[in-house]
């Protein structure tokens, strides 16, 4: 069984933050040959920050980090998985269990060119033109928020915005929460999101 695992680098294990530097360095430096910039660039330590990962009998064989980058946004990058492990989903899993941990939020990602086709099977976009980072062609890709942030909500549930009903009005079934991560999870909140912005409109 795949366990994912999130946590903020200073409240990891020493042996875990580590080894995901270590993991990052090996794809990062040693692979790809990324020297123009630094692996460990001080945002890891910022207090919004949550490393994600996969762990193989102890050692973190997949990884990712969030970034905060605005109230309202978040950021996907560093993600890296080791040259033995791949091709097994570990970094999918990794992805699609960020994009459930957060429905109600931006998250943007700058991909390498070559990925972005695979990163839109998670429902990112991409923006804009392509640039070049780290010597490496990149593009922007954003996945708009699924769901109304909770303030939203908030605002949504004040009888004044409540919708007139009549006969027409699709009743919404609660069919319970599927397990984060699967087909279920998505389209459940697709389909609650899809629900909410009729009703507004």
């Amino acid at each position: 069984m795949v366990e994912i695992q999130n946590a903020h680098w200073t409240q990891m294990r020493h042996e875990t933050a580590y080894n995901i530097a270590r993991l990052r360095n090996r794809v990062y430096v040693m692979e790809q040959g990324v020297i123009s910039v630094e692996e460990l660039d001080g945002r890891d330590l910022e207090p919004t920050t949550q490393i994600w990962w996969i762990q193989v009998e102890g050692v973190p064989v997949s990884t990712l980090r969030v970034l905060r980058e605005d109230p309202l946004t978040l950021s996907i990058g560093r993600v890296a998985t080791d040259k033995a492990f791949r091709g097994h989903g570990l970094a999918s899993a990794l992805i699609r269990a960020v994009m459930a941990y957060y429905p109600d939020q931006r998250l943007t990602m700058h991909a390498q060119t070559h990925l972005q086709d695979w990163y839109r099977t998670f429902g990112l976009e991409t923006v804009g033109e392509p640039f070049y980072e780290a010597g490496m062609e990149h593009v922007t890709m954003i996945r708009e928020p699924m769901l109304q942030s909770d303030s939203e909500l908030r605002d949504d549930i004040h009888p004044d915005n409540w919708p007139s009903l009549n006969e027409d009005t699709p009743s919404e079934v609660d069919h319970g929460t599927p397990e984060p991560g699967t087909p279920q999870y998505f389209e459940d909140l697709q389909r609650r999101y899809r629900m909410r912005r009729s009703r507004k409109s």
